[in-house]
């Protein structure tokens, strides 16, 4: 029998059991969710697995809820809580059973649950499954499973709720509804890119899938990667700040300046969101049809809507025929279009990223390159749109790229996985897909690794027989700390701990070395003193090896997380000053310039108007497009290089090259950086000093740089000399060691000393003199 031909290979085997069998599977999304179930009739011999649909205010029934939860009787809405969920983050002043993510996963898993008015859906069975992003990490997975089990009053109750994660559902959907797309992108030894481009997320997997356990489909994980803040709904905001948000202020007569960050972002936006998300689709629906007839569409081709009125500071404004054009939705979309995206991109109103961040993270992790990927799945209502199935063309041009359906039949592709992985789970008590292990996994020892685990080991799975270990040295009086490390692939490590070892310690002490890995790809390792037994045994469980944190959400969890730290008043007054600097330069560090100027304020008042904070307020007053609040900060902060270069590259920017020209020099008269020499070089070029200029630009890049001492900021300005000196080779050399900065690891001291491997305890009891 085909492998592709999921339905016919379910059906033999669940007519063979001849069991009536019902499962419900759930896509808990990030905008949306929906719950799919999947039934089979032995009277019939038939299997079905469809969406449920739930009733809407306007009379029809979709197959997606929003992901929002309100409080009765209140203002109160919670949502993008999947985002949040296995954070340290609270809900302070919500009511109980609304304090933190899990607590609102589970209210919505609950009224998901209780929205099941099918009869036959009402006869599901445990076990019942629950997506997840393939990048979620162990503590985000429990507390998902742990949201679903207090929904479906299962706590306790073994294996009641299993995950599932999202590219796989998918996956098992399109085996399920459309074999002959599955055996195109699923050809022997093929890579295949699943691209998950949602409402408020962008997930982007990649694996290989082979065969495992006599047929059960096996998937190994070769790379993926999360945004979270990237989706269709910062496009729908991009519309709002881009297109609706200026044509209100024109059609009012109000300067561009009249909103507060807070009056835009808190007050506006809510109220223009759902005109923005109705004109994107109607204009993509057009773009695609004449995609299909292969006719081009004019620029000026747009979509319209009918004329609202704003509140804003107790006004009533007017927007008369609010409009979004083909040109202006391409324009917009640029930055969430680069194929070679910076780190991270955008303002504080609308996450700019481009959807290639998580696919370019993805393949480096998988250490592939665009020409490796033989298939591409499409999944996610954004992917609908056709600037990006174009864009993915372009980037991935032999690869074969399918999507199943239009939007609703696109919103319930991991559900109806989802079911069908319950369903085999509950007939057969495995699984339709398997998760196996994605890296090659070893502990770190004084010779060089021990391996644990293979790539495309079945998952869960567990160490045979206890790997001997022994202590480095011998330790008399004092403990010995024992580095305890793993690594995937030879060379990434997955987590570092230490383990304890009290006094005496010989190297004839035998350490046994026990592990097991859960279906989530958690590590847990066990490690015990087997001639000690009053020595607790070390016990850690580390997160999933393939896991990826990109630094953007590394800054939004931490900023979450700080937040949350000065709400419950765990940081000391003494010490809001620091905390408030340092949001600040995280809300800039993610484009949020407004936001930024807000903390900077705080801090400030806390701190005083240092030259620093100055500086600081001068740079993000610029960044909004306030130049004379710029240039006045530069100017209160005094005489210091780095705001003489400021205000330099200010003057620049805005064609004012006389006084460009005596700023650069005064801030080179404190410190000839190379960054200084190229700004006055640009200077020089703009006055038309043109063989001025380029000694300039030669200076900046003269010598053999010490790249160890330069920061991106340096390196930025010494590309730019070198692009217009039109030395490639030096431009090159520049990127490469920019982007092994932007992608390094901040390496850390190793604390305690590695193991020294012994052997395996299959080879019977060691004596200590075998040890020596």
């Amino acid at each position: 029998m085909n492998r592709y031909d999921l339905e016919l290979r379910l059906l033999n085997r669940l007519r063979a059991q001849g069991k009536a069998a019902v499962a419900l599977g759930i896509d808990l999304g990030t905008t949306k969710s929906s719950v799919a179930y999947a039934h089979f009739d032995p009277e019939t011999g038939k299997l079905s697995c469809e969406c449920l649909r739930f009733p809407q205010v306007d009379g029809t029934a979709r197959v997606a809820v929003p992901s929002v939860v309100a409080v009765d009787g209140e203002r109160t809405l919670f949502y993008d809580t999947k985002n949040l969920i296995g954070l340290r983050y609270t809900y302070a002043r919500a009511p109980k059973g609304f304090r933190t993510p899990v607590d609102i996963a589970s209210q919505l898993l609950r009224h998901l649950r209780e929205g099941v008015d099918d009869p036959i859906a009402r006869w599901a069975k445990f076990p019942g499954v629950v997506t997840v992003p393939a990048s979620f990490h162990g503590a985000q997975r429990l507390a998902t499973v742990r949201a679903a089990e207090k929904a479906f009053d299962a706590d306790g109750a073994k294996d009641a709720i299993r995950l599932l994660d999202e590219p796989y559902a998918a996956f098992v959907d399109l085996k399920f509804r459309s074999p002959e797309k599955a055996e195109v992108l699923l050809r022997e030894d093929a890579n295949v890119l699943v691209f998950d481009f949602g409402g408020g997320t962008c997930d982007v997997a990649i694996f290989r899938v082979d065969t495992v356990r006599g047929g059960t489909l096996g998937a190994r994980l070769l790379g993926t990667s999360r945004y979270h803040r990237l989706g269709g709904g910062d496009i729908d905001r991009a519309i709002v700040h881009d297109v609706l948000i200026p044509e209100l202020l024109k059609q009012n007569d109000l300067d561009r300046y009249a909103m507060s960050w807070d009056d835009k972002r808190r007050r506006i936006e809510p109220q223009l969101l759902g005109v923005a998300e109705r004109l994107k689709i109607v204009l993509s629906r057009r773009m695609s049809e004449h995609l299909a007839a292969r006719l081009a569409i004019d620029d000026d081709a747009d979509s319209r809507s009918v004329d609202m009125t704003v509140n804003w500071n107790g006004r009533t404004l007017t927007l008369n025929n609010p409009s979004l054009s083909v040109a202006q939705l391409r324009t917009l979309m640029k930055p969430f279009l680069d194929s070679d995206p910076p780190p991270e991109a955008g303002d504080e109103f609308v996450q700019r990223s481009s959807m290639f961040a998580p696919v370019v993270q993805a393949l480096m992790r998988a250490r592939l390159e665009p020409e490796d990927i033989h298939g591409i799945l499409l999944c996610g209502s954004s992917s609908l749109l056709p600037p990006v199935q174009e864009a993915l063309a372009r980037k991935f041009p032999d690869a074969h790229r399918v999507m199943l359906g239009d939007a609703e039949e696109l919103q319930g592709t991991v559900a109806r996985g989802a079911a069908l992985q319950a369903l085999s789970l509950q007939v057969f008590g495995e699984p339709l897909v398997a998760p196996v292990c994605s890296a090659e996994l070893s502990l770190r020892v004084v010779s060089g690794s021990v391996p644990l685990m293979r790539a495309g080991d079945a998952v869960p799975n567990a160490s045979k027989a206890s790997t001997l270990l022994r202590p480095p040295r011998n330790s008399k009086n004092k403990p010995a700390e024992i580095a305890v490390e793993v690594i995937a692939d030879e060379q990434r490590l997955v987590g570092r701990t230490l383990w304890n070892l009290p006094a005496p310690v010989t190297t004839a002490d035998r350490l046994a070395l026990d592990w097991r890995m859960d279906d989530n790809q958690c590590v847990e390792l066990r490690l015990s003193r087997l001639d000690d037994p009053d020595t607790e045994p070390f016990l850690h469980r580390f997160d999933a090896p393939i896991m990826h944190r990109d630094p953007g959400q590394l800054v939004r969890c931490r900023m979450l997380e700080r937040e949350e730290a000065i709400r419950n008043d765990e940081i000391p007054r003494k010490e809001y000053g620091a905390a408030f600097e340092q949001h600040a330069r995280d809300c800039a560090t993610l484009g949020e310039y407004e936001k930024a100027l807000h903390f900077v304020s705080l801090t400030m008042q806390e701190q005083g108007q240092s030259q620093y904070l100055l500086n600081l307020r001068g740079i993000y007053r610029e960044k909004i497009g306030d130049r004379d609040g710029a240039l006045d900060s530069y100017a209160q902060a005094g005489e210091w290089s780095i705001t003489r270069f400021n205000a330099g590259l200010l003057h620049w920017r805005n064609d004012r090259f006389d006084e460009a020209l005596a700023a650069v020099d005064s801030a080179i008269e404190m410190e000839p950086t190379r960054a200084y020499r190229a700004l006055r070089g640009d200077i020089l070029n703009k006055m038309g000093k043109k063989e001025e200029a380029r000694l300039e630009w030669q200076d900046a890049i003269a010598g053999t740089p010490d790249w160890t001492q330069l920061n991106d900021f340096e390196l930025s300005w010494m590309e730019s000399a070198a692009r217009k000196l039109d030395d490639t080779a030096l431009c090159d050399r520049i990127k490469e060691q920019r982007k092994l900065k932007a992608n390094s690891t901040i390496l850390v001291a190793r604390q305690g000393e590695l193991p020294e491997l012994v052997g395996s305890s299959a080879m019977g009891k060691q004596t200590p003199q075998d040890c020596d």
